[in-house]
């Protein structure tokens, strides 16, 4: 489809917004990248799907999700997810298809976790905004997903977070065996 042809990007942005919306993303968010279709209409678009209303309220942060330093080893899982799927750099604009590819292949990894409400588990991202957060996160430069030289995985870096910059699995894996030595002496 041509960007030059209004109807066309107008058709385009409806298909995204239902796309979107039917992973209940906030429409805040979806207002982002559908530029022809006003806040109102994604509302309606919303509860015409869901049969509620969008939710309101604080939007997430980053910093925010990880809850254990198993979370990491998740948002680490998705994040290299969609930047498999990705089409140009993760730190480009958002490729919406890999987004929404790296969203249902890690469903499907996890089919019983996803959680529309909280209280939330370890396993994050735990609903379709956690997932954009992580992606606008490494758009954004917040957050990278560099190589562990160790044990060869890609782990996840959030800057500012209160967790320390470093692979999580080689971390989740040193705890044994500190434990270990512990209890010897």
């Amino acid at each position: 489809m041509s960007n030059h042809c209004p109807f066309a990007t107008r058709l385009k942005d409806q298909y995204w917004a239902y796309q979107l919306l039917k992973r209940r993303l906030r429409t805040k968010f979806a207002g982002r990248v559908i530029k022809t279709l006003r806040q109102k209409d994604l509302c309606n678009l919303y509860f015409s799907l869901h049969g509620e209303s969008p939710v309101a309220g604080l939007v997430p942060s980053i910093l925010a999700m990880p809850q254990s330093r198993e979370s990491f080893l998740y948002m680490a899982l998705f994040a290299s997810i969609y930047r498999s799927a990705c089409s140009s750099a993760i730190s480009a604009e958002m490729d919406l298809n890999a987004l929404v590819f790296a969203w249902d292949t890690f469903c499907a990894f996890y089919p019983s976790h996803i959680q529309q409400r909280r209280p939330f588990g370890r396993i994050r991202p735990a609903n379709f905004d956690e997932a954009w957060i992580i992606v606008e996160a490494l758009r954004d430069g917040l957050a990278e997903l560099p190589y562990c030289k160790t044990c060869h995985t890609p782990y996840l870096v959030i800057h500012g977070c209160k967790y320390q910059q470093v692979c999580q699995m080689c971390m989740l894996n040193q705890i044994p065996k500190s434990r270990e030595r512990s209890m010897s002496n």
